[in-house]
């Protein structure tokens, strides 16, 4: 087998019960045969940097907003993740987002990418340009493909708590109240890249001390109590707290084998 530069690096070697002296039509076999494993062996290898290079780019840090806890986390089902999430604090407000690209696979991962990237151009922008413009930019990009996002951005007014958010037909964002009540943000639009040229508004919310705001991708859905999903979500934030519910979240995605990337991203407003 050997490198993309032709340098020999191994040696497919096979074992058989007894001793054998191969045709041409049996060498031919193997050689075909380690063809195909140093094929395997070389895409591997470009999804694993693939996904280093990808998880690079998800935030360094989770930034410290006085007041406010926050925790987030993505799990990827394969090597490449369809998920994305930020957060950057401007201006005074603390914008969230997490976008879920329908599908698995580079095709995807490569998407979300590109979704993070235009949301941190000029994020002085208004909540609902910010996202009509990245809705124009993938019908023009992938229309066609039958590819969509669905996504949830947030520009929480740090000093009050308001909350201006776009849903984007997601339909998995939430508010804990610090009375234990239960509160879905209901999305307030279609999918982005859908070729529908919507105006995207906003609606409002509020986060007072003690409540939490949190968003999810539908691949969290797979990995909860089917009976009551959102009761387990609610007694593991009112339990663990941001932190603790995200890393329980990942480590629930890899115990039951997550069909799909589970990302959360939660965020408590303290005081």
């Amino acid at each position: 087998m050997r490198a993309p530069g032709g340098e020999q690096v191994g040696t497919l070697c096979i074992v058989d019960t007894e001793p054998r002296t191969l045709d041409d039509r049996g060498r031919e076999l193997l050689r075909e045969l380690a063809l195909w494993v140093q094929a395997e062996i070389m895409d591997r290898g470009e999804l694993d940097y693939a996904s280093v290079v990808q998880r690079a780019m998800l935030p360094a840090r989770t930034p410290e907003v006085p007041g406010y806890t926050l925790a987030a986390a993505a799990a990827p089902a394969g090597h490449l993740l369809g998920d994305v999430y930020d957060w950057q604090v401007v201006d005074g407000r603390l914008r969230v987002t997490l976008a879920d690209v329908m599908g698995k696979g580079a095709g995807p991962a490569i998407i979300a990418s590109a979704v993070r990237a235009s949301l941190r151009t000029a994020p002085e922008r208004p909540l609902t340009q910010a996202v009509s413009e990245i809705d124009r930019m993938l019908e023009d990009d992938i229309g066609g493909s039958n590819i969509f996002v669905t996504a949830v951005a947030a520009d929480i007014d740090i000093a009050s708590g308001r909350m201006a958010f776009v849903d984007a037909g997601h339909s998995l964002a939430f508010v804990l109240r610090a009375g234990g009540t239960w509160e879905p943000l209901r999305s307030t639009g279609l999918p982005l890249g859908m070729g529908f040229d919507e105006t995207r508004t906003a609606s409002a919310a509020q986060l007072d001390p003690g409540d939490v705001f949190m968003v999810c991708s539908d691949g969290l859905l797979d990995v909860l109590d089917a009976d009551d999903p959102f009761g387990h979500v609610h007694d593991t934030l009112r339990d663990l707290g941001p932190a603790g519910a995200v890393q329980e979240a990942t480590a629930l995605a890899a115990r039951r084998g997550a069909p799909d990337d589970v990302t959360v991203l939660v965020v408590r407003r303290d005081a």
